[in-house]
């Protein structure tokens, strides 16, 4: 057994960000982060086919705070470059661009007068209630006609599942509620002057040549910074009164005893269930959380790359099965050869719904793109790929926040930190997940004074 004064279950940005924090008060060898992947990065990972690099899914790099930003421009220095997103959402009565209830210019004139009449009935005659559901809180917040229009057809496409059986609040946080002075001025003109809540966005760009590119530019760079990371390390049990994590390599199991801290950005159900003292009724609850899996499709195209679509756009039509497409090259030129360009649609699945043939979705998303228009007459689809992610999207059923919270106090109450999106069972963004990691890191150093080395114990 390997005793350790912090023990990190996963390296994903939020465990590599802990790590990176916790450099500062303690050794070097007595941070542990296990991850059971060969790569560390988690979700935040990138895959190359023959000149073509995809990220994993849409990444862009925003900060929730200054600190951060610091950390994380000083660890990537010039190779963090400026990138404000372009995005737009393609409806059946019109373009427009992102977020859609700002700019609303767009679309046919009847459904203008029609978002804005109900707009201005629900802001100006509110309920006094709390919504009841997430379909209620769409209504409330938008109105008939934008729900009509976007909210609902998307949302249906995104979460597949009823409206009405998701919480009205737990994974609105990307949400720009309307104002109307200002939805009024965006359906008036194009130049609004809004700046959504990613308009500061960063983006890897290393230099032509770099062994890597997307965003795993970030994750490496951070597990870089990480001492003691064992890769392909499974945790197989977590033994709550010991502090004991077990966990797996190939066919070798060592224990690992956290001293003063461990932090979990496991997927909280699969954290549960490696408690061997979690009680019975509470791994039962777990059991029920819901999320999304996303089939990330990307297509290697060859031919001159489009102008004017964007970095990525969003799908509201429910018979197109992607719900949106994502331009690789507006992010970074360099993710494809000069003759051609990176296109990448994201699929939504419940993750309980059986897999489909990667044959068949690969078919399905190209007649799509060229339904859509996406691809020009001059490109041509060279290769195809699908990537899995599963989980990818929480899902905030009605019953969902009192078994999150108890699952998180159970591990809190034995020293255990969930972090991390799926570790807190959150929708959050990379410089959110940052941000807390940094905090949690932070809040140790201050709270236990640094030891000297690590111990191996016989037991």
């Amino acid at each position: 057994m390997q005793e350790v004064d912090y023990l990190i279950l996963g390296a994903g940005l939020a465990g590599l960000a802990a790590a990176d924090g916790l450099r500062e008060r303690a050794p070097a060898d007595n941070v542990v982060v296990l991850e059971r992947d060969e790569v560390p990065g988690g979700l935040v990972r990138a895959d190359y086919f023959d000149g073509y690099w995809f990220d994993r899914v849409l990444h862009l790099l925003y900060f929730a705070d200054p600190k951060t930003e610091t950390r994380i421009r000083r660890l990537l220095g010039d190779e963090l470059a400026p990138c404000p997103p372009t995005a737009w959402v393609e409806t059946g009565d019109g373009v427009v661009r992102y977020p859609f209830q700002m700019h609303l210019r767009g679309l046919k004139q009847s459904t203008i007068v029609r978002c804005l009449a109900d707009l201005a009935e629900v802001t100006y005659v509110p309920e006094s209630d709390r919504p009841a559901h997430f379909q209620e809180m769409l209504l409330r917040t938008f109105g008939r006609g934008m729900c009509d229009t976007f909210m609902f057809p998307y949302n249906r496409k995104m979460w597949k599942r009823p409206l009405d059986g998701l919480a009205p609040s737990g994974f609105t946080w990307n949400i720009t509620p309307p104002d109307l002075k200002k939805v009024l001025h965006g359906a008036l003109t194009t130049d609004t002057g809004f700046q959504a809540y990613n308009a500061t966005g960063w983006y890897p760009r290393p230099p032509k040549d770099a062994p890597v590119r997307g965003m795993q530019v970030l994750s490496k760079a951070l597990a870089a910074q990480a001492a003691d990371l064992r890769l392909e390390h499974s945790v197989e049990s977590i033994d709550v009164e010991r502090r004991v994590v077990v966990a797996r390599c190939r066919d070798r199991e060592q224990e690992f005893r956290f001293r003063d801290g461990c932090l979990c950005s496991i997927p909280l159900p699969r954290a549960i269930a490696l408690c061997r003292q979690a009680p019975e009724q509470l791994r039962r609850a777990c059991r029920r959380l819901s999320c999304n899996r996303v089939l990330s499709v990307m297509l290697s195209v060859r031919g001159p790359r489009p102008e004017g679509r964007g970095h990525w756009r969003y799908y509201a039509d429910e018979s197109i099965d992607f719900t949106r497409l994502i331009y690789m090259h507006e992010f970074d030129p360099d993710t494809a050869p000069p003759e051609g360009w990176g296109l990448m649609a994201e699929l939504l699945e419940t993750s309980r719904s059986p897999m489909r043939p990667e044959a068949e979705v690969i078919a399905r998303v190209k007649a799509d793109v060229a339904r859509v228009g996406a691809l020009p007459g001059d490109c041509q689809i060279i290769d195809a790929h699908v990537r899995t992610i599963d989980p990818a999207y929480v899902a905030f059923t009605l019953d969902s926040q009192p078994i999150i919270e108890e699952a998180s106090g159970f591990l809190r109450d034995h020293g255990i930190e969930p972090l991390g999106r799926y570790g807190r069972w959150e929708y959050s963004s990379m410089g959110q997940v940052m941000r807390d990691a940094y905090t949690w890191a932070d809040q140790q150093s201050a709270a236990s004074p640094p030891r000297t080395r690590p111990t191996t114990v016989e037991e």
